[in-house]
């Protein structure tokens, strides 16, 4: 696969996982730690081997606009016993997992492996179904098409192009994060192939939560990249994120090629995210807040064509998981 352009990253006009997200943070629909692995209180209960977890993680974002919530619920079987913090956080877990904003619902199934609180490798397979609401479903014939915000806006006016439809969302993930002293470093790349029924003659369709325009029956990448300073239950630092879309000869209408109109998005940032409390036996556990401000480097439309390079991509998040 060649990566012909790329597009990205940022919408928020419905829940999402910020910690990552939905994120500005997230794997799908499946959302990664607010924190790196860190020390925690001792349990109060034994948790038996194979046991249910929960996690939820909502946000708002704005440059683009959005609302996004996001849900995994999971069988987990812990691999092996380790009283030492570097290894007794592993487990495969298998579950469903869904994803809510006012614009589109995806549900599927997702499973998780963590074979170290280091390295966390998830895979899942959604359904997706789009109101046609909010401006969405827009599609297009080739990759060159505008989807400017003010282009989605008028084609979504009264009697637009925007419509109803679903498709499937296949997603790969890995969650890599480790800490020194109090510094620590997080990578969360993902990879997402859409395949939507798009309207006849169209091969790419704007994709609001990644606000990219993604290849039909191709692939997206994103990653989050954070270096932070872990100071208790606050966590400071820096977030970088680039993301793309690979665009294949099929998806361009005959006698059209790419015209590089589309370069990968990069962002970088701020960010702050405050755990309130972590205790890994409650059934409500680690209510953490998270706040990401970003500047675009890199964007067809952000950095000057339409909004300006100085108004950043922000998002503000809140999740929590527990142990039923």
């Amino acid at each position: 696969m060649r990566k012909r352009s790329s597009v990205a990253s940022g919408s928020l006009w419905g829940l999402l996982v910020v910690l990552g997200a939905t994120g500005a943070l997230a794997q799908g629909s499946q959302v990664p730690a607010a924190t790196v692995p860190r020390q925690e209180d001792a349990p109060s209960r034994v948790i038996p081997p194979l046991h249910t977890f929960y996690r939820v993680g909502v946000a708002a974002r704005a440059n683009p606009t959005g609302l996004f919530t996001n849900l995994t619920f999971q069988v987990r079987y812990r691999l092996y016993e380790s009283e030492s913090p570097l290894l007794k956080d592993n487990y495969i877990g298998l579950g469903p997992v869904a994803f809510v904003s006012p614009a589109l619902v995806r549900g599927g199934l997702g499973v998780e492996f963590q074979p170290l609180p280091v390295l966390q490798l998830s895979a899942s397979y959604e359904g997706i179904g789009w109101f046609g609401n909010f401006n969405y479903l827009q599609s297009f014939p080739g990759p060159n098409a505008d989807a400017s915000d003010r282009r989605l806006a008028e084609l979504g006016g009264v009697g637009g192009s925007n419509y109803v439809s679903n498709g499937t969302l296949f997603t790969l993930a890995a969650l890599v994060q480790f800490k020194v002293g109090p510094v620590a470093v997080r990578s969360n790349p993902r990879l997402f192939n859409f395949n939507m029924k798009l309207r006849d003659g169209d091969r790419v369709f704007y994709e609001p939560v990644l606000d990219v325009v993604a290849p039909n029956g191709g692939w997206v990448a994103t990653n989050d990249a954070d270096l932070l300073y872990l100071a208790g239950r606050l966590s400071v630092g820096v977030r970088y994120t680039a993301t793309g879309s690979f665009y294949q000869p099929e998806h361009y209408p005959a006698g059209e090629t790419d015209l590089g109109l589309n370069p990968t998005i990069h962002r970088v940032g701020p960010i702050i995210s405050y755990t309130f409390y972590d205790e890994p036996d409650r059934l409500f556990n680690a209510p953490s807040v998270v706040l990401i401000s970003q500047w675009f480097l890199s964007h067809r439309y952000r950095t000057g064509a339409e909004v300006s390079q100085a108004i950043p991509w922000f998002a503000l998040g809140f999740q929590f998981k527990g142990i039923p």
